[in-house]
């Protein structure tokens, strides 16, 4: 296996390339340890080392340091795992290391998500935001059932209220925003023409005065 290429990332950490593709990121003083120089075959004994005891290590104590900062997905944390360069499979067991003490679980995940947000979005919106972040959608299914669901046009009704006040005139473009506004919250038209309705009434009597 030949080193192709090594190149700084931080002033601590260097990106390390072999056969042309990203192997892994190491510490300027692992380079040297290593014997890592560019051009030149890196052997299997310090290949395996990095691979298998080095950066799993590394790998987890990181992951454990981003779920103490927030909560995340698996699909979340894979993906900030990756992008910080570490290998599939160190990635795979760093995962599975903090999946078995309970520290990321996306049923758990969910169930908290939609509890955080289901006085503010639609249930639409919530399954939505939760498939992105990769949840299986059995998950999210069983979350939504399990969440004490508030009616949406009670939630609707909420938000449109909680704009509203303190503003003594409504007026037509005042409505055409907060359509917008609950639109983009995944609540469906009919919902929010429901909701909307008095308002723009008013807005005809006092044009009609």
């Amino acid at each position: 296996m030949i080193v192709t290429d090594i190149r700084p990332v931080t002033k601590r950490t260097y990106r390390v390339e072999i056969e042309g593709q990203l192997a892994f990121i190491l510490y300027k003083g692992e380079l040297s340890r290593y014997r890592i120089v560019c051009g030149e075959e890196i052997q299997e004994q310090e290949f395996s080392e990095i691979m298998n005891e080095i950066l799993p290590l590394r790998a987890k104590r990181y992951a454990m340091n981003l779920l103490v900062k927030m909560d995340r997905t698996e699909q979340e944390l894979r993906e900030k795992l990756k992008k910080n360069g570490y290998p599939a499979e160190v990635s795979r067991k760093a995962v599975d290391y903090v999946k078995s003490y309970g520290y990321i679980d996306d049923a758990r995940y969910a169930e908290h998500y939609f509890e955080r947000y289901k006085d503010s979005l639609s249930v639409r919106q919530i399954s939505w935001k939760l498939s992105q972040k990769g949840v299986d959608p059995g998950l999210i299914e069983k979350a939504a059932e399990k969440a004490e669901l508030t009616d949406h046009e009670q939630v609707i009704r909420a938000l449109v209220e909680k704009r509203m006040r303190n503003r003594d005139e409504v007026t037509e473009k005042d409505i055409r925003k907060l359509e917008a506004y609950l639109a983009r919250r995944g609540f469906y038209g009919e919902e929010i023409w429901k909701v909307l309705k008095d308002y723009r009434f008013r807005v005809q009597e006092k044009t009609m005065e």
